[in-house]
């Protein structure tokens, strides 16, 4: 019997100056991807003004088991652009991952990674995990907010949310369907209009969005790069160089190589 035909959905979120990150991050997910008959992969890139260079370097990527697809999200940023909340490094792409379900109603679930990610292991594994109704997406446990009490406090006192049921939002199997059945994106901007959440931004709010109903999946596939690293970086699905340890900032970055 034939394998029954797969797409797996994956989406990213960039701008020009992040770019070269998600063409790492990308080549990396293709460099593990399954290539079994009947797998294929369809990388949609959020963005509102990819450069023509840009999308050329990303077209390059693609291949017969993978399809670029370039999703210009104007339309829905410039309803709430203004109120989003930014700091430090953050952009407004953080906040692209929310209009996922209203942008593409054909998908039940999808797969959405940061770019600050190095895939090491095959994501169509991670797509296969079963999301029940209770489940509006899976994540793993955010590793800042358990290991550093300042970040711990802050999302118990603020965000409302034990410390040890805060989940990481650079990794995430959405659960499309329950978020358009919940109207999340409609809740999102509500939540806009009387919350200023400035440390984790789109984060703290997904977990608001989402508390007691995530799936918790293995930290092998978000092994952040911070602290301890809850799992032996040798055995990660999913590398992820979060805040300050992103590679390109300092030469002698922790695994940067």
């Amino acid at each position: 019997m034939s394998p029954i035909p797969v797409t797996v959905p994956v989406f990213y979120a960039c701008d020009d100056r992040f770019v070269k990150y998600t063409i790492v991050s990308l080549t990396s997910l293709k460099a593990n991807a399954s290539r079994e008959r009947g797998t294929s992969y369809r990388i949609h890139i959020l963005h509102s003004d990819l450069s023509d260079l840009s999308i050329a370097r990303l077209s390059d990527l693609s291949d017969e088991h993978f399809e670029i697809c370039f999703e210009d999200v104007t339309g829905y940023l410039a309803a709430l652009a203004d109120r989003f909340p930014l700091r430090d490094y953050y952009s407004k792409t953080t906040y692209y991952r929310m209009f996922i379900a209203d942008m593409f109603p054909d998908y039940e679930k999808v797969l959405y990674l940061d770019s600050d990610t190095v895939v090491c292991g095959d994501v169509s594994k991670l797509y296969q995990t079963v999301l029940t109704d209770s489940d509006y997406l899976a994540a793993a446990h955010e590793q800042v907010m358990v290991q550093n009490d300042s970040f711990g406090s802050y999302v118990e006192q603020a965000v409302g949310v034990s410390r040890y049921n805060f989940f990481n939002a650079g990794v995430l199997l959405l659960n499309c369907t329950r978020f358009r059945e919940l109207r999340m994106l409609e809740r999102f901007a509500s939540l806009l209009d009387f919350y200023d959440f400035r440390v984790t931004q789109d984060e703290d709010y997904l977990n608001v969005l989402c508390k007691d109903h995530v799936l918790w999946l293995d930290q092998r596939w978000n092994t952040e790069i911070f602290g301890v690293p809850p799992t032996p970086v040798e055995e990660a699905n999913i590398l992820h160089f979060i805040m300050t340890s992103k590679p390109w900032h300092y030469a002698d970055a922790k695994h940067g190589e």
